[in-house]
């Protein structure tokens, strides 16, 4: 009897994951068929094993190709040829789970699958995911940023494939599989997609490789905070003083208000003091009244012909700078208005 072995495997993209918790989409592709001669009807034919082995890794290699090729960030080579040389799958604690092998056409088969990593491969994984900045389209943020996703490699695998850990440089899952008779005295050996673990190792072999490549961004990145938040505090500090300078500016000019308009009173006749003393009283609460209102009005609210050089600086202002822009309109408008009744008072005693 001629027998065949046809290895089905379906593959599907690797993980897609954008800077959150969301689900990834995959796409699937065409099966791909491999006919081997094979010499046992059993679920612990070495010769199936092997096959399903190698082929795993083959699918790995170009889901690893595809994903390093679909990101801008640069791989170094040598851990990538240490990753691609170590890496290796393997069957463990294959288990026949068919009952009756003499009376049927199928085989139904599971075991465990281990995915063994170079020494070291895990730890720099993980380093790397910490790093991984949040550039490319559907690439996951890693834990940089507070909030987003989660905050280490190995509770991101495990929570998104509850079947997978990573452990001691080793993904596990579980893998099932059948073996059939087909019509031609031939065998079809049959394994459901593996896009979880193929995706999986995919990944952590990615960051590794590129894990000097985020370091070096996240640097520039910090770099730029720095030089940003540097000249965020110089031009707050210019705003500072600039609205300092107003403020002693207006201080004086109130000052020089009040002894005018203190002035322009004591000018008056004491006939005049009298008749125009109830009439003073009202005017200084209308003044502060409505000081006290046009002062509210937010510098946000003016266009840029109403604003003072100070304001116009606005956008560095803190609250504490808002809330003395707030007391120096207050203090604009009082000189303003003190200025007009003393004129009034001058003319009252001419």
């Amino acid at each position: 009897m001629n027998k065949f072995l046809i290895y089905s495997l379906a593959i599907s993209t690797s993980l897609m994951v954008g800077c959150n918790k969301s689900t990834p989409k995959e796409k699937e592709v065409a099966a791909s068929e491999v006919k081997e001669e094979v010499s046992d009807w059993s679920c612990t034919a070495q010769a199936n094993i092997d096959q399903i082995q190698n082929r795993l890794k083959e699918d790995y290699l170009k889901e690893l190709d595809r994903s390093l090729r679909n990101s801008h960030y640069e791989a170094n080579q040598d851990i990538l040829a240490t990753i691609q040389k170590g890496i290796k799958f393997e069957l463990k604690g294959v288990t026949t789970l068919t009952q009756d092998i003499k009376n049927t056409n199928i085989l139904e088969c599971s075991s465990q699958l281990v995915v063994h990593l170079p020494k070291g491969l895990q730890k720099r994984s993980e380093n790397a995911y910490k790093e991984m900045p949040c550039a490319d389209e559907g690439e996951y943020c890693g834990g940089r940023y507070e909030g987003d996703g989660y905050t280490n490699l190995h509770d991101y695998l495990e929570d998104r494939e509850n079947d997978l850990s990573l452990a001691n440089d080793q993904l596990v899952g579980s893998l099932k599989y059948s073996i059939t008779k087909t019509d031609k005295d031939g065998l079809s050996l049959t394994v459901p997609s593996q896009s979880a673990v193929i995706n999986a190792i995919a990944f952590v072999a990615k960051t590794a490789a590129q894990y000097e490549a985020y370091v070096k961004e996240n640097a520039e990145g910090n770099r730029e905070i720095e030089k940003s938040q540097k000249e965020q505090a110089e031009q707050k500090d210019l705003a500072k003083k600039a609205l300092e300078i107003r403020k002693k500016e207006l201080d004086k000019e109130k000052l020089s208000g009040v002894e005018r308009l203190n002035q322009s009173w004591d000018n008056l006749s004491v006939e005049l003091k009298a008749k125009y003393k109830q009439e003073q009283v009202t005017w200084f609460e209308k003044r502060d009244v409505d000081c006290k209102v046009i002062s509210q009005k937010s510098v946000y609210q003016l266009s840029d012909s109403e604003k003072e050089t100070y304001q116009k600086h606005s956008r560095y202002w803190d609250e504490a700078l808002e809330a003395q822009n707030t007391q120096m309109q207050y203090n604009k408008c009082f000189i303003e208005r003190t200025s007009e009744r003393a004129d009034v008072l001058d003319e009252i005693s001419n």
